[in-house]
């Protein structure tokens, strides 16, 4: 897909649970009622995401991963499955989960090994085991150490040949080191989220109307380039846990405002989810079922509000659009949610209706949040053993 100056320090882990330490910037360590997620004929938001999934095993799912899907999203369908398993109950793909999560062929770019990182920290958080958060320890230190520097300021190159400072590395690791620190406790992950935000906000990536653009030019600035839908989804889960962990409001309060931006400006006419380009290629079909992952979890964390219950009422439409374009789960679900049913029929070879489980997936995730929009379901988070670790300066 489209060095650090500071003290790393990875310890590995002992079969107790401990995990990679890491030092901070600076070194120091430290289904209920019918909803929108529901329809009333009786069909359940967790019976449409069952079908949904189900599609998607019988129809791509493989040893180790799923056919037609690129290797990042590999991560993400992961992600999403086990967001399945949290607001259902349903253990049924766990065996292609564990198998998938190990899978690490494939990843070249930096954003990749992100993703792989991420979804390793929440399947430890299901199966604790050890082996998952070392990795994703480890590769986050390594990550840092090499690719984060001063040039625009700071911020984590895309590649390893340094050409690219982009908006969806950057959101990647802001969102891993709050995922690191809610499963270990370390402030050092803490630091890393605090300092990625403070450099993210500050590199004009994100626009005058809350929107976040690709990344920037060769002089740091805003490249101008599209403002696709992941791009908005993993900053809303970033801010959304950093709000969790800090106890500051902020920045959920921002995380809101840019799901506001995206639903009402990233959506066509009629309020369907939209990217702002007609052809991305097989990396694109992912990128609404991030955004809409992100977005059911900032629903789980909103009390009711009128910022809520638009979000609710967009969500709910989506999802609706979703469901009419698999035929109640019969079929794989189109890429471009806008099109209607006969629509789709006749163009399942055109770009934008592309079927893939890359689609699939994204589509699953948008029937997951219309769940969340109901109302949040009880979220176990699981912290090593321990506690956090005390690094040296």
């Amino acid at each position: 897909m489209p060095k650090s100056r500071w003290l790393l320090l990875a310890v590995p882990l002992a079969l107790c649970g401990a995990v990679p330490a890491i030092a901070g910037p600076s070194g120091e360590t430290g289904a209920g009622e019918t909803g929108a997620g529901e329809t009333g004929a009786g069909e359940t938001g967790a019976g449409r995401a069952g079908a949904a999934a189900a599609y998607l095993d019988a129809q791509w799912g493989r040893p180790g991963g799923w056919n037609a899907s690129e290797n990042w999203q590999r991560f993400v369908i992961v992600d999403t499955l086990l967001d399945y398993q949290q607001r259902t109950g349903e253990r049924q793909w766990s065996t292609r989960i564990a198998a998938a999560v190990r899978n690490r062929e494939g990843l070249y770019l930096n954003d990749d090994a992100l993703w792989a990182v991420i979804a390793s920290v929440h399947a430890w958080q299901v199966d604790r085991d050890p082996a998952l958060l070392d990795y994703a320890g480890t590769t986050f230190a390594a990550l840092v150490t090499h690719y984060w520097d001063d040039r625009c300021g700071g911020g984590i190159w895309w590649d390893p040949k340094r050409s690219y400072k982009n908006a969806i590395t950057n959101e990647l690791l802001f969102y891993a080191a709050t995922q690191l620190y809610l499963a270990t406790g370390q402030a050092g992950y803490r630091d890393w989220a605090l300092r990625s935000w403070q450099w993210f906000r500050a590199s004009s990536m994100i626009g005058a109307d809350a929107l976040v653009n690709d990344g920037l030019d060769g002089l740091c600035r805003n490249n101008g380039q599209a403002r696709f839908t992941y791009n908005q989804g993993v900053l809303i889960g970033a801010l959304n846990d950093l709000t969790a962990i800090t106890g500051d409001p902020q920045y959920r309060g921002v995380a809101v405002a840019t799901a506001l931006a995206a639903t009402r400006r990233l959506s066509t006419s009629t309020g369907i989810l939209r990217e702002p380009v007609g052809s991305l290629g097989a990396d694109g079909l992912m990128f609404k079922g991030v955004f809409a992952y992100h977005l059911g979890h900032l629903l789980d964390a909103m009390p009711d509000s009128a910022e809520r219950r638009e979000l609710a009422r967009w969500t709910a439409a989506n999802a609706e659009a979703v469901w009419r374009l698999s035929a109640a789960g019969t079929r794989g679900i189109a890429a471009d949610w806008s099109l209607d049913a006969a629509t789709w029929d006749a163009a399942r070879d055109g770009q934008t209706a592309t079927a893939a489980a890359s689609a699939q997936v994204s589509g699953l995730a948008m029937l997951l949040a219309a769940m969340a929009a109901d109302g949040p379901p009880p979220r176990t988070v699981v912290q090593a053993e321990g506690g956090p670790q005390q690094l040296p300066h």
